[in-house]
This record gives structure tokens, C-alpha cells and sequence, in this order.
């Protein structure tokens, strides 16, 4: 009798584990289709249990068998879903040429020691690159885990090009060639280039758009704007910012409120317009501004197209003949900005044909560092 229960229990436990979710470390020579036949799957299967757009694969990544039991479902839920985009978004680093920063999505249960040792970083640099003063992180945070690599530098006062060879630790003649330089000579404010820009960076930035867009959906959603706004004015409090340059901390507080809702004339309470949002960044950065574009177009030294600066507002005229959108540049032809075709906040592309058309200048104003300008009301349609 007892032979027959353990061959029963056997049976069953075997058979439960056929049909569990497993997980599989892609190694040397592996490719979809034959991580999908090793476990009597389909291709399809597999890329639908990963939320995979393609089947480029790279040592070391994850990807998880399912279940091949008839009933199982094809598709993870909605919150595996954004969990699967969260562990790929935040343990990869992104391929644009902007040097994007590594971030990871905090989820239930996540401290601040655990994020720490999965990126093999110290608490106390998540802490300063977040402006963090306590020791709790809520669910639903992107906390920058990592710095992206500088793609590009601005030339200040007393720089020569060995200078800034040393720093980066570049070949002169190479950072030459990649800026298209025909003697030594730079202007202050001049933008190096210190890594050739890739031709397809505008498929790079809808890659990662794509895949932060159910991460976004997922948590910023349950996130009311001016609960949103008073985190920043938080964070931005922090004595660990002191040494942070004003442009870095003004685009961080930036990205702290990617995906808030856009809403035409929107002040915060249930949403921002273009101008209320760079109102609000550049507010908690100690720069104050007026309300529209229009108005803040009139603020700031103009700057030409091909010297822009992290920082710098781009504006564009839309539906009318004046400024009537306005966004805030992050580098290599992105700006971030509150979006009615997005309904939310989002980075774009300068060179994308609807802005290319509608750009018309953009203005500097981190160098003089002004603050307490003037303060005015004033709501206009704006993109």
C-alpha cells in the first residue's frame, strides 16, 4: 500500500511541476527557437510570457518557460506584465545614445537595502542620485540606480580640447572626427560630442518609450499630480543635492514627474499643460517663471538649435502664431514635456517631423540662475 502512495504522490508532484513557470538563463548559442522546442513550446508562447517584441536574446537574461498545460492562460496578467517591463527596464542598461540613467521601479517590498544589493551599489548612492532623506521607498518610485554615461559635454570657460580628452578619457584626433572639428579652437558653451550619435536613435527612444509605457500606466495612474509635485519639492530639499549641479537637479525633478496627466489649463490638481509643468520644474529648481509660453518665451538668453544645453526651454508654435508649447531639453535632441497627443508627460524627439516643423527657438536661463522674476496667471490653450 505505502508503494502505491508514493508512486500516486510522485505522479502528481511530477506533473504539477510540468506545468509550473520556470525560469531559464539564456546561455552561449541559445537562440528562441530552441529554448522554446528544449521545453515543448512555441516561439509565440515564449514571447508572449515575456512580453518580447523580438527575439534577440543576450546571455544571462531571463525568461520565464510557462506553463504548457492546455487551460494555462496565454498572456501574464496585467500586473506580471508590468512587473516583467520593470525587472527588464531595470536590469538592462537602455541602448539610446542619450546615456539614459538605470532605473528601477520599486514594487511591494522592495527596501532600499535590497535595490542597493540587486544593482551591487551603495545605499547612500541611491540616497544622493534621488535626493532621499529617509530610509523608505514607496511602491510605484523609479528610483535612478545608476548614472548613464556622459554622450556629450559643454565646454566651459578655460576648457581646451586635451582638457576634456583627459576627463573622458578619449583619443583627441577621435573627438575630432566625431564633432566634425578641423582645428583645436572651442567656444565656452559649445557642445562636444563624445560618442558618435547612432542614425537610429528615434527607433531607440520609441523602443524605450514602448517599454516604460505599462510600467507608467501601472503605478503612475494611482498617483494624484500634486501629491506628485509636493514629492519633488521633497526631494528637493535634500542636503545631498547641494553638490549637484542646477541643471542635473532641474532634470531630475523633471523625470520625477514623467507620465502625469496632461490637461488643457491644468494647474495640478487633476492634471498639467505644457507651461504649468515647466512652471512647476523650474519653481522647485529656484527659478521662477510665468505661466504661458508665451510669456516665458520673453524669459532667458536665445540659444541656437545646434548649441542647446541640458536645461534649456524648446518652444514651438502650434495652433496659433505665437509660442504656444514649450518643453524642457535633456540631450541629444530630447525634451520633456507635458503632451496632449500623449495625454501625459513624456519625452519626444526634436527631430521628430511634428516638432521639426513647429520648433521655433529656445532659451537659457540655469546660467544666470535668477530667481524670484515675476509670478503671473495666466492660462492659454496650449499643445
Amino acid at each position: 500500500m505505502r508503494k502505491y502512495l508514493f508512486l500516486f504522490f510522485a505522479v502528481v508532484l511530477f506533473s504539477n511541476s510540468s506545468y509550473a513557470e520556470q525560469t531559464y538563463t539564456v546561455k552561449k548559442g541559445d537562440t528562441l527557437d530552441k529554448i522554446a522546442k528544449k521545453h515543448s513550446l512555441s516561439v509565440k508562447a515564449v514571447m508572449n510570457a515575456n512580453d518580447m517584441r523580438s527575439a534577440k536574446l543576450h546571455i544571462g537574461m531571463k525568461i520565464t518557460i510557462p506553463s504548457n498545460k492546455p487551460e494555462a492562460k496565454k498572456h501574464l496578467s496585467s500586473n506580471k506584465q508590468a512587473e516583467a517591463y520593470s525587472e527588464k527596464a531595470s536590469t538592462k542598461k537602455t541602448s539610446n545614445s542619450s546615456g539614459e540613467d538605470r532605473i528601477h521601479l520599486v514594487k511591494k517590498g522592495d527596501t532600499l537595502q535590497s535595490v542597493a544589493r540587486k544593482y551591487a551599489v551603495q545605499v547612500s548612492d541611491i540616497k544622493k542620485m534621488n535626493g532621499i532623506k529617509s530610509g523608505k521607498i514607496k511602491a510605484g518610485t523609479m528610483l535612478i540606480v545608476k548614472k548613464g554615461d556622459p554622450k556629450q559635454y559643454t565646454v566651459k570657460k578655460g576648457d581646451n580640447i586635451w582638457r576634456i580628452a583627459k576627463k573622458f578619457n578619449k583619443d583627441i584626433d577621435e573627438l575630432k572626427d566625431i564633432n566634425g572639428m578641423t582645428d583645436n579652437s572651442l567656444k565656452t558653451g559649445q557642445i562636444i560630442k563624445l560618442e558618435k550619435i547612432k542614425e537610429d536613435q528615434n527607433d531607440d527612444l520609441a523602443n524605450i518609450q514602448e517599454d516604460l509605457k505599462p510600467i507608467l500606466e501601472a503605478y503612475s495612474s494611482k498617483v494624484k499630480p500634486n501629491d506628485r509635485i509636493l514629492e519633488v519639492k521633497e526631494i528637493s530639499k535634500s542636503d545631498d543635492l547641494l553638490s549637484v549641479g542646477i541643471s542635473d537637479r532641474l532634470i531630475l525633478f523633471a523625470k520625477k514627474m514623467l507620465n502625469l496627466p496632461y490637461k488643457f489649463g491644468g494647474n495640478g490638481s487633476i492634471g498639467l499643460d505644457c507651461s504649468s509643468y515647466v512652471q512647476k520644474v523650474f519653481e522647485i529648481a529656484g527659478v521662477t517663471l510665468p505661466r504661458s509660453a508665451r510669456q516665458q518665451f520673453t524669459f532667458g538668453e536665445p540659444v541656437e538649435k545646434e548649441q542647446l544645453s541640458k536645461g534649456d526651454l524648446v518652444f514651438f508654435k502650434t495652433y496659433a502664431s505665437f509660442p504656444s508649447h514649450v518643453g524642457i531639453y535633456l540631450g541629444n535632441n530630447l525634451f520633456i514635456h507635458a503632451s496632449t497627443k500623449s495625454k501625459r508627460v513624456t519625452i519626444d524627439s526634436l527631430e521628430a517631423p511634428y516638432y521639426v516643423k513647429r520648433y521655433i527657438g529656445a532659451k537659457r536661463l540655469l546660467e544666470e540662475e535668477k530667481a524670484n522674476l515675476f509670478d503671473l496667471s495666466v492660462t492659454e490653450k496650449e499643445l
